[in-house]
């Protein structure tokens, strides 16, 4: 439009002059090619100047639309959400317990403990010696009465045939003296012979009897020792270290092998000073290893604190067949769940109840009715233990206060709600 009215000014003009002038025809034509090109130049500056104008009104105009538009867009979306959780609160059940404090509560602790053989000895010579000869090697399987090692005898067989020889004499002199009684016997009744005589004759035989049964006690006391110079297995086991060898100078008592029995086996654990005292003697008890069962029965509950780890050893016997099943061996690790009750006051509630707090708490909903009203309000607690679905806490909780269980997304400290169902209290 502001176009075309630019070229009907631009005709109106030179029709214009051309008709007011009486100069020659030469003379107009130099003035109307003059007055074209000023036109032509004068219509382009205008053109130009009348786009930017426009351009930029139309740029201010649009940017003032799209705020308008803005805010009364935001406007009424949020008055919509507002009224939307307004209906919410005041429609929507909001699922309350009771809060129940106690003054203790109970958790389930794991106590570990490590498997033992039931029998399980350090086998050592009761004679000092040379071991002339091993008939055991680590890990075999031995049965009661067998020979695992044996001590150089030389001495020993010497010792016996010197008290063999020494029996001799003295079972020679014996002789002699009951003779030598026997005559001085008749020599005194046919009165050739005094009383005293007779008195010293049989006080020689006494003698003489009692110096064999000497020998002979030396001789027993021998073939004990002989007996001692084999080291023999006290119950079938198996060999789980062998200490010595061969040709070795053993000292009395000096441990050569060590011999555990192979399928008796327990499981010795410490336990705390509460949790033993529900622990009754010959019940079973199931154990933990390695995720799986093992079941046991206890078998010793020991009545002092174990000095090096302060807790009460507990003895259970473990199941001989469950055992094999699990490869079980001595020094395996195995737990056993106790519980154990601790002195904090508080309460149970269920997980979902919790939402995030600060510096380390938690903040939980409750239902204040002290305004006349429902109102939310939060409160700070610490929790103590949590479950698989419920947590004991602590802190700003009261006695039969309504706690909301569940949808705490949905609410703000300070609302009110109007629709409240209160549910039954956690266990404890």
């Amino acid at each position: 439009m502001l176009i075309g009215n630019t070229k009907m000014t631009f005709f109106f003009s030179i029709g214009f002059q051309y008709m007011s002038t009486n100069k020659g025809p030469s003379d107009n034509n130099a003035s109307i090619s003059a007055v074209s090109a000023d036109q032509t130049n004068e219509c382009k500056h205008r053109l130009v100047k009348n786009g930017k104008l426009t351009l930029l009104s139309l740029c201010i105009g649009s940017f003032l639309l799209l705020i308008v538009l803005i805010l009364f867009s935001g406007d009424k979306t949020a008055i919509a959400f507002a009224d939307e959780q307004s209906m919410v609160i005041e429609n929507a059940k909001v699922n309350v317990q009771l809060l129940s404090i106690q003054s203790a509560y109970t958790k389930q602790r794991k106590v570990y403990g490590l498997i033992e053989s039931a029998q399980q000895a350090n086998l050592a010579f009761e004679l000092s010696g040379v071991i002339e000869k091993i008939r055991a090697v680590e890990g075999e399987i031995v049965k009661k009465g067998q020979v695992l090692a044996i001590l150089d005898k030389q001495r020993l067989f010497a010792q016996k045939k010197e008290l063999d020889a020494v029996l001799l004499r003295a079972e020679a002199d014996a002789r002699l003296a009951s003779l030598s009684a026997t005559r001085t016997a008749e020599l005194v009744k046919k009165r050739l012979e005094p009383e005293q005589r007779l008195d010293e004759a049989k006080a020689g035989l006494d003698v003489a009897n009692a110096l064999v049964i000497e020998v002979r006690a030396k001789q027993e006391s021998l073939d004990v020792e002989l007996q001692k110079s084999s080291l023999i297995a006290p119950f079938d086991g198996q060999i789980v270290q062998q200490l010595l060898d061969s040709g070795t100078v053993v000292s009395s008592g000096q441990p050569v092998f060590s011999l555990m029995a192979e399928l008796d086996l327990e499981a010795r654990i410490g336990l705390p000073t509460q949790s033993s005292l529900a622990l009754n003697l010959g019940e079973p008890y199931a154990l933990s290893y390695q995720g799986e069962t093992l079941p046991s029965i206890l078998t010793s509950l020991a009545k002092q604190r174990n000095r090096a780890t302060r807790a009460i050893d507990a003895v259970f016997k473990v199941d001989s067949q469950a055992a094999q099943k699990l490869y079980l061996m001595p020094g395996d690790l195995v737990s056993l769940s106790v519980d154990v009750q601790i002195q904090k006051q508080g309460t149970w509630i269920p997980i979902s109840a919790l939402t995030n707090g600060v510096r380390g708490l938690w903040t939980l909903f409750v239902i204040d009715k002290s305004s006349g009203s429902q109102v939310i309000q939060p409160r700070s607690v610490y929790v103590e233990y949590m479950e698989q679905d419920r947590a004991f806490v602590s802190g700003a909780i009261v006695q039969g206060e309504l706690l909301v269980v569940s949808g705490l997304h949905r609410l703000t400290p300070n609302q009110i709600v109007q629709n409240i169902h209160v549910l039954s209290t956690a266990r404890n």
